[in-house]
């Protein structure tokens, strides 16, 4: 790798020391032809086609060819980050648990891969329930304080928007959806979260004695069941209010 860099670097420092007439350009690139080549991602005979020429008509031959090569890089980070996103998308979806008319989320990847593309916009929390639009550049905010404060932090979205809560529900922070303009909506991630899985019922057993009636089956204890959505804490300006969270 240090032999890769050291190329580009002295042809980059050829292009920065050029003298009136020499050829600079033209002896480094003899020197170098194949090397360069497969770090420019050109055919060699394309960097010969250089020789003889003085360094103030080869520069910008070269300096397009080190151009195109950092743009392709760049293509090519962005779209690992844009895979990177959509992969973090369908593992939150898959991942969240529905309670009730809420959705539990799991933390470590809604403020995480979730985010790692800066291109895009906006991050939408979708279900049959609900559709909650937020800002990118907000939940980064909320990615880089409230995960290092708070080792207790949970999170869950419903149809008021997406909340978080913290010491035990004595904290929290609830973002509202906002309007995607129309100019991005194009480049949003959706976060498609399936319906929750309908439970069969099955048929009681039939009595084994005749004539005896088969007995009810216990009504659950409302102190044992599952807690209902807790309610939006309030608007983004009120961003860490103090909420009970139903535990």
């Amino acid at each position: 790798m240090a032999g890769r860099r050291s190329g580009l670097a002295g042809l980059e420092r050829v292009l920065r020391a050029l003298e009136p007439g020499s050829h600079n350009i033209d002896d480094y690139v003899a020197e170098h032809d194949e090397e360069l080549a497969v770090l420019l991602g050109v055919d060699a005979s394309e960097l010969r086609a250089l020789a003889g020429q003085p360094d103030d008509e080869a520069a910008p031959r070269v300096r397009a060819l080190l151009q195109h090569r950092a743009e392709a890089r760049t293509l090519r980070h962005q779209a690992a980050r844009r895979d990177a996103v959509l992969a973090a998308a369908q593992r939150l979806a898959m991942t969240a648990v529905w309670r009730d008319s809420a959705v539990l989320l799991d933390m470590s990847v809604l403020l995480g891969d979730l985010l790692a593309d800066v291109t895009v916009p906006h991050i939408s929390l979708v279900s049959r329930l609900f559709a909650v639009h937020l800002p990118r550049k907000k939940l980064v905010e909320v990615a880089e304080v409230l995960p290092r404060q708070f080792a207790d932090l949970v999170s869950w979205v419903d149809r008021t928007g997406l909340h978080f809560r913290w010491r035990q529900g004595r904290g929290g922070l609830s973002l509202y959806s906002q309007v995607v303009p129309a100019s991005e909506s194009t480049h949003v991630v959706n976060v498609s979260i399936p319906a929750p899985a309908i439970k069969k019922h099955r048929p009681a057993p039939a009595s084994a004695c005749p004539g005896r009636r088969i007995q009810d089956a216990p009504r659950p204890n409302p102190a044992n069941a599952a807690p209902a959505a807790p309610r939006s804490a309030g608007w983004l300006a009120e961003a860490l209010t103090e909420a009970a969270f139903s535990a």
